[in-house]
């Protein structure tokens, strides 16, 4: 009886943990899907889900490419600069966050790696490189940062269909409260996957930039 007990107990303190580390809804608007769990620290995970017809790989990268416009549509952003290519498919990225009051401003230095995963599926993985670029004055080093970008295509009616999955993880670091980067986050998440879905969908970006391309992820190892 007591292995019984024990394996019930088991069980449904596992499905609790697995029920609070689950997606939970945020919001869904206008075609776009906001999700969230709360990591161990109380700082959530933001995962945005959105679908555009008629838009393919190709203009999602360009548009990730077009660095000087950047500003234009990730919510909260007020520089991003690309400090390095260290492959074709690998990025090294600076940039400065204009956090809205009484948020001190953060900047953050990341590492990003374009692969395929199937012959529909690429990823774009991000993830904090603070040691690459000296910290600059007046702004919060974010060192903590985990993220990624999910393009997933296929052809419907004859034209491509692009659905794009972010996920990002980040400490915001100093002394903000983390009910305050939590709505900062699902907010941010939101207004940019909007203003993305514009962005691919009236192709208001440069294509003369360099794009990343399809790669291994071996760069920043070496």
């Amino acid at each position: 009886m007591w292995q019984k007990l024990l394996f019930i107990a088991l069980f449904c303190s596992e499905s609790a943990m697995a029920e609070v580390k689950s997606w939970q809804l945020w919001k869904h608007q206008n075609g776009v899907s906001i999700h969230y769990k709360k990591h161990d620290n109380g700082i959530f995970e933001v995962r945005g889900t959105v679908t555009v017809s008629n838009t393919n790989t190709g203009d999602f990268m360009a548009l990730l490419s077009d660095a000087e416009n950047a500003p234009q549509w990730i919510e909260n952003v007020k520089s991003v600069k690309i400090l390095a290519r260290l492959s074709p498919s690998e990025t090294v990225v600076y940039t400065q966050l204009d956090s809205p009051w009484p948020v001190s401003d953060r900047d953050m230095v990341s590492y990003s790696c374009y692969k395929r995963l199937n012959n529909t599926d690429t990823e774009l993985k991000i993830s904090a490189y603070p040691d690459y670029f000296d910290e600059q004055p007046n702004m919060i080093r974010i060192t903590e940062i985990e993220g990624s970008w999910l393009l997933s295509e296929k052809i419907v009616q004859g034209l491509p269909q692009l659905t794009i999955v972010h996920e990002i993880y980040a400490d915001p670091g100093g002394a903000i409260p983390h009910w305050i980067s939590n709505k900062v986050g699902l907010k941010s998440a939101l207004l940019t996957m909007l203003t993305l879905e514009k962005k691919l969908l009236s192709k208001d970006f440069q294509t003369n930039n360099t794009v990343s391309k399809i790669g291994e992820c071996t760069a920043k190892a070496a």
